[in-house]
């Protein structure tokens, strides 16, 4: 297994543990509603629309308005950074990328599969944007798949409550990976 993937898959280990409460915890984040059944339509919707209000937030440079997408305690986990926790720290770790990314432009986001639960759905996606640094010639390009782990609101609204973003572009100064290898 190639060292990218390993640390992929160690990212989203972790991300895991980290969201899990030994048993016998109890869980004070749960909101009053955690047994009542979601509307899984309207839940789509909401999520759709936030993903919707995100790529014009990314697309135009505005860290206030993509944090805002996040529950108050959340944690992001952007590619090649360390990990941001609250939504103050989300907003200033947005605000340096889109500083040095310059002008974006292009950004979609495609979620792929969207689990729905009585407070919490999980959403699985791709993305893929183009970016102009200062002083860049051309349009540089990133693409990658992201895991937001979303959380219902007391305000019924829905938030972002932990990501995970995984750009599938080779850092700089590395080559892209390998071919995979076909098994027989």
């Amino acid at each position: 297994m190639n060292p990218r993937m390993l640390m992929v898959l160690g990212a989203v280990a972790l991300g895991v543990v980290g969201c899990t409460k030994p048993s016998g915890t109890a869980d004070s984040t749960k909101s009053a509603t955690a047994s009542a059944p979601a509307d899984e339509g309207a839940v789509r919707k909401s999520i759709a629309a936030m993903d919707s209000q995100f790529t014009v937030a990314f697309t135009n440079g505005d860290a206030a308005a993509a944090a805002s997408m996040y529950a108050d305690d959340a944690v992001t986990r952007p590619p090649n950074a360390e990990p941001q926790s609250g939504r103050p720290a989300i907003e200033q770790g947005l605000s340096g990328m889109f500083k040095g990314l310059g002008k974006v432009s292009d950004f979609k986001l495609e979620q792929k599969d969207l689990d729905v639960f009585a407070d919490r759905a999980v959403e699985i996606g791709s993305y893929s944007f183009s970016f102009t640094p200062a002083g860049a010639k051309a349009p540089m390009k990133d693409h990658g798949s992201y895991l937001n782990y979303w959380r219902k609101q007391a305000d019924g609204s829905w938030k972002i409550y932990r990501d995970f973003i995984v750009s599938s572009e080779p850092m700089p100064g590395q080559g892209p990976p390998p071919p995979a290898s076909k098994k027989s």
